[in-house]
């Protein structure tokens, strides 16, 4: 077997594998074994392998963060069944049992229930749920370590611990309202500065809770800042596209293929190449695959120079030859890539549908700006003749370059006048062509959100359809990584 037929071979039972889950279902079984050590593992891993597979998601956090709410629409939107540690407690205040006495104690002091006391009531309702081969969300559970330890021993796997986030300020207003409902309601007085002072108190308990929850579940614990949405609907979207592909995984999987497509004017080069170093991904600029050839002096290097020289569009037979090309080399194989300058007409729109599988966009992360932006963008590019390089006026780059350099720095033709608005308007049809594409074709489908780039504040990209490829290249990125740009910054949103 040579090594293109290993390449091959490889890349097959990789998509096998990845296709089918084979190295989630191994990895969830193994855990198992490990937890329940059976006295007869076939049979054991032959009864689990009968039974459907279920999600066990817990979410906990901050008062103010809309627990409640966002967990029973979570559940909705999942089909799944959903618990709440606050309505268990008050179910068993009315059953008027021993223990309801010493959760009624704890309302009125205003402080938490005792971990075994929440601990027993909560497992017999799981015990149900897995019985019965539920999938099921627990809202308000673990808040602290022992309760966190407590799933751990049990042998219950949770897929997801999420924790939802806000302000410090609206948590405690939030707690002071509901301990100043619960006084009330036992018919307990206290002044308002006391009920501030327990407020704060309790806030400050959660958050030093939350970070030993952190490092317990390290590997699958995410924070939702919630203050970061409009709507508690937003944050259930993003939750629930997040708990479709985020897989806690070690599996080798298929490499991430991005296409990133930006308007004129927009350092676009750049932001693939943050892209590129921070996912370890190869950048594939359509310029320097042109500028590549040309050097090469071969039969097609007058043909693509004379359109770039006229600030002509390149043939579209060199570009998706040389794309090709590029795409079948083997780090873009190996590594995965991110792919900048293209499509830039509805030829190379149509190429990007019918592209092999092997090769096809698994991503496609879309840069929109208002045409007022663009040509105020265009108006501070300046071009270096001598290095190829753009370089924006009041960019930290730009205030790097001696003085010879400014001198030598000019406007580009195709960045002003009549080129510039042809520029634009080839880019409205190309936006519009994509979104119409991409609802109606095997390309990722675009959502509700679409980046726009202001004058001022940051930039947020939107990616389109998060493939799972990203999880496992990129486990430092978290639910909005930031990275630094030279004017704004970037939020790589992975929903």
């Amino acid at each position: 077997m040579d090594r293109v037929q290993k390449l091959e071979y490889e890349k097959s039972m990789e998509n096998y594998f990845h296709e089918h889950k084979v190295y989630e279902l191994m990895e969830r079984l193994f855990e198992e074994l490990i937890i329940n050590k059976p006295n007869d593992p076939i049979d054991f891993l032959i009864n689990r392998l009968k039974r459907k597979a279920t999600k066990k998601i817990f979410i906990t956090g901050y008062s103010g963060a809309g627990l409640k709410n966002v967990s029973l629409e979570l559940a909705n939107s999942l089909g799944f069944s959903c618990l709440n540690i606050s309505h268990i407690l008050e179910r068993e205040i009315s059953r008027n049992t021993e223990n309801s006495e010493k959760i009624k104690k704890n309302f009125e002091n205003c402080r938490l229930v005792e971990d075994e006391l929440v601990i027993n009531l909560l497992s017999e309702q799981i015990i149900k749920y897995e019985e019965e081969n539920s999938s099921y969300i627990i809202e308000g559970f673990p808040r602290n370590r022992t309760q966190a330890i407590f799933l751990q021993s049990s042998g219950l796997l949770p897929d997801n611990i999420i924790v939802l986030k806000t302000s410090k300020e609206k948590s405690e207003k939030a707690a002071f309202e509901k301990i100043k409902d619960n006084l009330e309601n036992n018919g307990i007085e206290k002044d308002e500065n006391e009920i501030k002072s327990l407020a704060k108190i309790s806030v400050n308990e959660v958050e030093l809770n939350i970070k030993s929850l952190e490092e317990i579940f390290r590997g699958f614990y995410y924070e939702i800042n919630v203050d970061n949405y409009e709507q508690e609907s937003d944050v259930v979207e993003n939750l629930a596209s997040l708990l479709k592909f985020k897989h806690k995984t070690n599996e080798v999987r298929k490499p991430p293929h991005i296409m990133l497509i930006a308007p004129p004017c927009l350092n676009k080069y750049k932001i693939g190449n943050l892209v590129s170093n921070q996912l370890k991904i190869t950048h594939v600029d359509i310029m320097d695959l042109l500028k590549k050839e040309i050097s090469s002096k071969n039969e097609n290097s007058m043909n693509i120079l004379d359109s770039l020289e006229q600030n002509d569009l390149v043939h579209n037979k060199h570009i998706l030859k040389l794309l090709e090309d590029r795409l079948y080399s083997s780090d873009c194989m190996i590594n995965g890539w991110i792919i900048t300058g293209f499509p830039k007409s509805e030829l190379q729109i149509n190429y990007m549908e019918k592209m092999n599988s092997e090769i096809k966009p698994s991503l496609i992360a879309l840069i929109d700006a208002d045409k007022k932006i663009i040509e105020e963008k265009a108006e501070k590019k300046r071009y270096d003749p001598k290095t190829g390089k753009s370089y924006t006026e009041g960019s930290k780059e730009y205030s790097e370059l001696r003085d010879d350099d400014i001198k030598r720095l000019a406007k580009r033709k195709q960045d002003e006048g009549d080129l510039l608005k042809k520029r634009i308007e080839n880019w409205e049809q190309i936006l519009d062509n994509i979104i119409k594409k991409s609802t109606s074709s095997s390309l990722p489908r675009p959502e509700n959100h679409r980046l726009r780039v202001q004058r001022t504040g940051p930039m947020r990209v939107i990616l389109w359809r998060p493939a799972p490829c990203l999880v496992s290249r990129a486990p430092a990125l978290t639910i909005s990584a930031i990275w630094t740009l030279t004017t704004t910054r970037l939020w790589w949103t992975r929903m």
